[in-house]
């Protein structure tokens, strides 16, 4: 009898053991399928920018399929009028199926723009991807240091706080009417730009309430606030304010006709990290005077001696995106020292992993240092860091330590194309940098 029961409960064992291996089993490739779907989701761009007139080669060897409809008409079938023509897909009905699982040649024209909802193994639903055509004119590149100052939109305040009257009492009159990231545009109806002269103001009001008008994200509001004073004898309203900023960074392209793009990141403020609302800006040539090299946990940094003369004016700001700064070079002089021939760009689908190099004058004149692309992430949640290098180049090791604050903007060049722009350093890793594709600073 305890033989049976010891067989019994033996099997019993088995069983178990049986199921829990299969659950295992089960769930791993669950697993496994997930990151699979992840992996290769992230793989794949959600806008392919085309040429238009040219064709483009699409090899993106992800086995997924779909067809295209076009999305500015709202019709649900294929025309000529913004893909001209898809080499290696098969048309039918009408209808143009793309499959990103071979080499594909696109040549789009500038009217609609189309989309395709695709399947992964042609089964899973998996994304929409558009496709959009840019103009990708030959630009010049650049590399070459500027200064950058520019004038905010007003008053920005950094932060509000308090701080001890006359009568010792702890006050704090900006608490629930101003905050970090608003700029104050006028004070009692007349417009403000000059931190100075708004200072001004809040000592000629001797405590009487001022209006301001404040703009909070694209919200224009008004509040009451007194200003008190303080220990010290004068009036405040316990706010952190500015209404300037400047800096050095690195020119990327201009176009003949002076346009230019630079930085491949926004300007933004060092203390809220917020994106800067300008209302004019310029810039300056700069000279390097000092270079600190990056280590692990410590970023480099360029010093430059910014010339704030009316001779060494380069030229004007007038944007400021999440793609750069832009704006027109006015100095003919200047531009025709600094800048090389013009260079045809390069689309993402058209970058490679592997040999590269940037362009920068930190030394005082424009050379060319090789990097190495180790990665491309088509779907970035940042822009500025769908890019990832390595530079390889002894003389700029030598000199930096790989990439430092101050080269942001450095033109990144592959198979003699502009593919894009420096834009950061991984602070552990300061030979590693980011960069952006050149499609997403074009058009600002």
């Amino acid at each position: 009898m305890d033989n049976i029961d010891y067989g019994y409960m033996k099997y019993k064992r088995l069983k178990i053991y049986r199921r829990i291996l299969f659950f295992l089993l089960g769930f791993g490739s669950v697993i496994v399928s997930v990151a699979l779907y992840v992996y290769e989701w992230n793989r794949m761009p959600d806008v392919f920018y085309l040429e238009a007139g040219e064709e483009q080669v699409i090899d993106m060897n992800i086995p997924v399929k779909g067809f295209l409809y076009c999305e500015t008409v709202q019709a649900n079938n294929f025309s000529d009028e913004a893909v001209e023509s898809i080499s290696n897909a098969s048309m039918n009905t009408g209808s143009a199926e793309v499959d990103f699982s071979r080499e594909m040649i696109i040549k789009g024209s500038e009217e609609n723009i189309y989309c395709a909802d695709l399947k992964l193994l042609g089964v899973l639903p998996y994304k929409t991807v558009r496709f959009e055509t840019i103009n990708t004119h030959s630009v010049i590149p650049s590399g070459q240091p500027i200064g950058i100052y520019v004038k905010m939109k007003g008053i920005y305040v950094i932060d509000t706080g308090d701080f001890m009257t006359q009568d010792n009492i702890v006050a704090e009159p900006c608490k629930d009417k101003l905050q970090s990231d608003d700029y104050i545009i006028a004070v009692n109806g007349d417009e403000i730009s000059r931190k100075k002269d708004f200072t001004q103001m809040v000592q000629e009001s001797e405590g009487t309430p001022l209006s301001f008008t404040v703009l909070r994200g694209d919200e224009e509001r008004t509040v009451t606030v007194t200003p008190v004073k303080a220990l010290d004898g004068t009036y405040k309203i316990g706010a952190w304010i500015r209404d300037s900023l400047q800096g050095v960074g690195t020119m990327t392209f201009m176009e003949e006709d002076g346009d230019y793009g630079a930085l491949g990141h926004a300007v933004r403020d060092a203390d809220t990290n917020e994106l800067i609302q300008i209302s004019s800006g310029t810039l300056y040539e700069t000279k390097i005077v000092s270079i600190s090299p990056g280590k692990s946990g410590e970023p480099g940094e360029i010093t430059g001696l910014i010339q704030y003369e009316k001779s060494k004016q380069i030229g004007d700001i007038e944007g400021n995106t999440m793609a750069g700064i832009y704006g027109c070079v006015t100095k003919k002089d200047w531009a025709e020292s600094s800048f090389h021939q013009p260079m045809e760009v390069a689309l993402k689908q058209e970058i490679e992993l592997g040999e590269a190099y940037i362009i920068s004058g930190i030394t005082g004149t424009c050379e060319k240092y090789a990097v190495e692309i180790i990665d491309i992430k088509y779907n970035s949640s940042e822009n500025k860091k769908a890019i990832t290098l390595r530079v390889t180049d002894e003389k700029l090791l030598e000199l930096t330590g790989g990439i430092v604050q101050g080269m942001s903007g450095s033109p990144i060049i592959q198979n003699e194309k502009l593919i894009g722009a420096v834009t950061h350093v991984l602070v552990n890793e300061p030979e590693k940098g980011y960069g952006i594709f050149i499609e997403n600073m074009l058009g600002h």
